[in-house]
This record gives C-alpha cells, structure tokens and sequence, in this order.
C-alpha cells in the first residue's frame, strides 16, 4: 500500500460514460456514490472481474474520505517540484507532458488534481499509517531472517571502496604505486555501496579483486578510475552479513500489513449501502 491508489484509478474514473449506457448509482460509501459506469470501466480497462472492481473503489472512496477528515495539504510549491521530478525521470520537459497527456485525452488540470490527490494520499499514508509501525529490534529481525533463510541467500553486500579518479592513465598507475601519498591530479573518494547497485562489469571486477588491493584500471571514456578494495561484505556470514536487507524487507511487510489493517478498521465501520449491482 505505498502508493494506495495509482493514478490509473483516477483516470479510469475519468471515462466519459457512453452515450447508450444508463448510468446509476450502485454503491453509497459514507456518502459518496460510486456509479455503474465506473464499476464496468474500471472492470474493463484494469481487466478484473466486478467484486474485484467494487472493492477498489469502495477502498478508494473510504481513503478519499479519510484524507478529507485529516485535511491533509499539499502546497502548490510540492506538487511543481513533484511534476519537476517526474518529468526529470523521463526525460521531458513540462510542455512536453502536457501534449502528451493531451494526447491520452488527459488536461494539465485533471492530471494536477489527480496527482494532488495521489500526493495526499502518500502524506496520509506517511503520518497517519507509518506512524503505527515500531521499529524491530535485534532479536525480531533476527528471528525474520531465521524463518525467511531462503530468501536472504543472494542479498547485496556491502563493498566498501576507495575511488581514484585521474585523466590520465600515468598519474592514476602512480597513485596506485604509492597509495598514501598525494599525487596531482589523482581524486580519491570513499565509496560505501550495495553490491545490487553496481554494473555486472563493476561487481565483476571488484569480485575478482582481493581486499586491501587495486583493480585494474578502467578508461571510462571520460578518464580513467581504480578501485581500492578494503572489504567485500565477505568478513561476515548469516544474519549479520545481511542484516540491511532484513530490515527493509521487515519494514515493506509492516508497510502493506499496516495498510490492510487500516483499511479493514475503516471498512468495518464505514456505513456502505448497496443499492444496485
């Protein structure tokens, strides 16, 4: 439930009814109607069948509802900056997604409401939700990783690595000659990283480097790097060596737990009416 409610639901909702289609009232959730017409668009373009179709927009109205009773706020400045990192991510300018949005049928104006809307939800979901989850200790996780061995047997490891930088491949072959002392021209930069983060050629290389010692070096087109190897995660075995690992695939289950729960609590004491189906 980290996103509770992707913006495909609220541009299924926004589906122009067919001129043939009578629409009606089906459902009435604490006052909110959910319509015929969006239960058979939201069959169609998500290809569920009805029940599972009720249920999520049941589900999105109780959340709407909840997130009015918050009053939760989005500041106008938050939802550019979001638009900003979306359209980052991608590649776009902002008048590029306009005309592609325009393309899809979607205005800029249904697609800022629906990405406040999105947006809210992600707040509520921060402050009212999250807030319930107790961070484990020791012990619990290790009793996890115990239960879930399987699942942690190819869990990144932590390579700790020392990056020297160089435009030249001489100053770079003397830095590694003489590695504790200065050598113009050479940048050397701690590097604390997971190993499901590196390229396969990178994971490769430091793979087949023994700690406490250099790669070779690499032209990257741009200039040449070598890694020292101080460590490789190698030091430690069982919980320890993927203790990280535990504790982020804890924490997503508590996340989606958490959701339902909550959920289920507002279900079983919503007033929800059905009315036709």
């Amino acid at each position: 439930m980290k996103k509770i409610l992707p913006l495909l639901i609220s541009t299924v909702l926004s589906i122009q009814a067919q001129p043939q289609v009578i629409d009606a009232i089906a459902i009435d959730v604490e006052g909110e109607p959910i319509t015929t017409l969006e239960i058979q668009a939201v069959q169609q373009k998500l290809q569920m069948s009805k029940q599972a179709a009720v249920e999520t927009l049941i589900k999105d109205r109780l959340e709407k509802s909840a997130i009015k009773k918050a009053e939760i706020i989005i500041a106008p400045e938050e939802i550019q900056a979001k638009i900003n990192a979306i359209a980052s991510s991608k590649g776009l300018t902002q008048a590029k997604m306009q005309t592609l949005l325009a393309q899809k049928g979607l205005t800029w104006e249904n697609y800022i409401t629906q990405l406040t809307t999105e947006m809210k939800k992600e707040r509520f979901f921060q402050q009212v939700i999250l807030s319930t989850i107790e961070r484990p200790s020791d012990t619990e996780l290790e009793e996890y990783y115990n239960a879930h061995k399987a699942e942690f047997s190819n869990a990144p490891k932590q390579m700790s690595l020392v990056a020297y930088t160089s435009n030249t491949s001489a100053a770079l072959q003397q830095a590694i000659s003489n590695p504790m002392k200065p050598i113009a021209g050479v940048n050397k930069k701690n590097i604390l990283a997971a190993s499901n983060e590196m390229s396969p050629e990178l994971l490769n290389l430091i793979e087949n480097t023994p700690a406490n010692s250099f790669t070779k070096p690499v032209n990257t087109g741009k200039g040449f790097v070598a890694y020292f190897v101080k460590s490789k995660g190698s030091g430690q075995s069982g919980f320890s060596a993927v203790k990280n690992a535990v504790v982020a695939r804890w924490i997503q289950e508590q996340r989606v737990q958490a959701g339902k729960d909550f959920l289920n609590k507002l279900k079983s004491n919503a007033n929800i009416r059905v009315i036709r189906l």
